[in-house]
């Protein structure tokens, strides 16, 4: 699966694995980055394969295949043996994102496309071509149908934004929150008791979760966002790290530059906070983003 110059099948693999790999964010609810961190993609190669934007290696089809619990053919067509259409992919990625009773109608509908495409070829000994993308369409359409009926959403059941969650799909479960992390001038973790809040699901595997206070890393994180911790014994540069420096939190970004070790903001509003041998710090770990 090497570089080169693109084939005209090579682009058409590549908006066949974008749709596929779109349709497994939206369906597990998963960011590209944190998808990312978890199987040790680098985010910018994960993201040009998300946009179609180039090929993905053997050895990273395998990750989101694992991942998934699914083959590597069912993310990327060059791994099948048997070439399966574009109009066919596109019905599966789409199918992937339906909840399950609808899955199932779907599945009624093509067995039911299928039975009257076996009595058409019956009398005229075999389909054509034309009529085989015909009751593709119809599944497609059919399809698009029930996705759209399931993202309509009643408003006259919608009292609190936890209901409009719920109409969306959305399952909450218990998070424990552990204080608040400053994104700007620093202030404690651990000083206010921990509280179990609802979050919508899926929650990423963390140690620890904070509230963020302040907006020195917009546009990454809001002030009241909740932010998911994980412990390490290692950091990298250009990492999101939670540190206790001088007895005070931040969120920041881990940064080198030349002899300094800095901790920066992505606001641009917001000064470095230059590390200097006498500080104390305390690493409590990554963000996962």
């Amino acid at each position: 699966m090497g570089r080169g110059k693109l084939t005209p099948q090579d682009k058409k693999d590549m908006k066949i694995i974008s749709a596929n790999l779109q349709g497994l964010l939206d369906e597990y609810e998963i960011t590209q980055s944190h998808l990312a961190t978890l199987l040790k993609i680098p985010k910018s190669s994960l993201n040009e394969y998300v946009k179609g934007k180039s090929l993905p290696k053997a050895g990273n089809v395998q990750k989101l295949a694992d991942y998934f619990g699914l083959k590597k053919s069912d993310i990327d067509p060059r791994f099948s043996t048997k070439t399966t259409s574009f109009a066919v992919e596109k019905i599966s990625n789409i199918s992937r994102q339906l909840e399950s009773k609808r899955q199932k109608k779907v599945l009624a509908f093509c067995q039911q496309q299928l039975a009257d495409q076996k009595e058409t070829a019956a009398v005229k000994n075999k389909p054509s071509d034309n009529a085989k993308a015909d009751y593709q369409k119809a599944v497609e359409t059919f399809i698009a149908k029930e996705l759209e009926d399931q993202n309509r959403i009643d408003l006259n059941n919608i009292k609190k934004v936890k209901d409009l969650y719920q109409a969306l799909g959305h399952k909450y479960e218990d998070v424990i929150l552990y204080g608040e992390v400053s994104a700007g001038t620093g202030v404690w973790v651990g000083h206010e008791k921990a509280e179990t809040i609802q979050y919508p699901a899926p929650i990423p595997e963390h140690d620890i979760a904070l509230r963020v206070n302040g907006n020195s890393m917009e546009p990454l994180f809001y002030d009241g966002d909740l932010i998911f911790v994980k412990k390490t014994k290692t950091i990298h540069h250009g990492q999101i790290i939670v540190a206790i420096v001088n007895n005070e939190a931040y969120v920041k970004k881990f940064y080198r530059k030349n002899k300094e070790i800095r901790l920066i903001s992505l606001n641009p509003d917001y000064n470095d906070i230059i590390l200097k041998e006498n500080d104390t710090i305390d690493i409590i770990g990554t963000v996962i983003t």
